[in-house]
């Protein structure tokens, strides 16, 4: 999931500067604070959510995530900044808030306490090795496609397809872990 969220990270601010004139600031920044700060309401809750419905349940909640991807392929740049990227951004600020405690929990279950804390550090390295790989697949995909406009829709189009599978992944292999 974090591949497609880097490579929306990425790319966006770039298309907000080209599409709507935005200052690097505004575009980095300020459009982003409705996924912040739907991020940090929802994470403020997981405590309460996995121990009423367990780890498990809450990261395949994540997948809400993905609805935020596909909104924002749909709906499209061009819509304007308001309907186009802040309304799907909040469905990407609940998945990611559902996703990040849960999915360091996971992989850290089943370690001694003496291993946790190196546990923890592999799982956000391969986070991160999964951001950097998404962003290269993903902007391979756009590789000479021009117009912001252009980009950043196919590169949703891609993030899309990225986040549906990484989800069927995800479901999958905590459907093994749970039987």
């Amino acid at each position: 999931m974090l591949g497609a969220s880097m490579s929306y990270f990425f790319l966006m601010p770039q298309a907000l500067q080209r599409v709507f004139g935005f200052t690097p600031l505004m575009a980095s920044s300020i459009s982003f604070l409705p996924l912040t700060v739907i991020q940090f309401i929802v994470s403020l809750y997981i405590p309460r959510l996995t121990a009423r419905f367990s780890n498990i349940s809450v990261l395949i909640s994540g997948v809400v995530d993905t609805l935020g991807f596909v909104l924002e392929n749909v709906i499209g740049i061009n819509s304007g900044y308001w309907w186009g990227v802040a309304f799907p951004i909040i469905f990407l600020g609940m998945g990611q808030g559902l996703i990040i405690g849960p999915a360091t929990v996971a992989g850290v279950a089943g370690t001694s306490d003496e291993i946790a804390g190196a546990a923890s550090g592999v799982v956000n390295t391969f986070q991160q090795i999964g951001g950097a790989v998404g962003l290269a697949f993903i902007s391979a995909m756009v590789n000479g496609l021009n117009g912001a406009d252009v980009i950043i829709d196919q590169a949703q189009f891609w993030m899309v397809v990225l986040a549906i599978i990484m989800t069927v992944a995800a479901i999958n292999i905590l459907r093994g872990k749970h039987e």
